[in-house]
């Protein structure tokens, strides 16, 4: 069984939630195990987030696209935007994950969170876009 979503969205926080309710019903309808959907759904969440936060464009100047396909043995999410270039796996800094709760800054573990919940996450930059993939087993 295989099956595939595209969801175009303005790069806008408030959109965000539309993305995981849209998720969570592709992951319902295709019985992913609660720990693929948690995974899948948190990890896009956060790389979402950063790409509004952190793109380098105003929010609601562009959208974001995303593609979720699910098979039988993964689900791939792809998230494409145009902001500046960043490769969020080399470029973004490793948080102190070792540090005292009160010495630790508030954000920065969303690519952490991303690189502990998928089993394969890369990106590239092609055609003016960021693209970061993102691969969940199923099994």
């Amino acid at each position: 069984m295989s099956a595939s979503r595209i969801l175009r969205v303005p790069n806008r926080i408030e959109e965000l939630a539309g993305v995981s309710e849209a998720v969570e019903t592709l992951g319902r309808e295709e019985a992913w195990a609660p720990d693929v959907s948690y995974g899948v759904v948190l990890a896009l969440e956060e790389l979402a987030t950063n790409v509004v936060r952190h793109g380098g464009e105003e929010e609601g100047a562009s959208e974001i696209e995303i593609e979720v396909v699910s098979t039988d043995e993964e689900v791939r999410v792809e998230v494409r935007d145009k902001g500046k270039p960043f490769d969020p796996f080399r470029e973004a800094p490793a948080p102190n994950i070792d540090a005292a709760l009160e010495d630790r800054k508030i954000g920065g573990l969303g690519v952490h969170i991303v690189k502990a919940l998928m089993d394969e996450a890369f990106y590239r930059r092609e055609g003016g876009r960021n693209h970061v993939t993102m691969v969940k087993r199923r099994s």
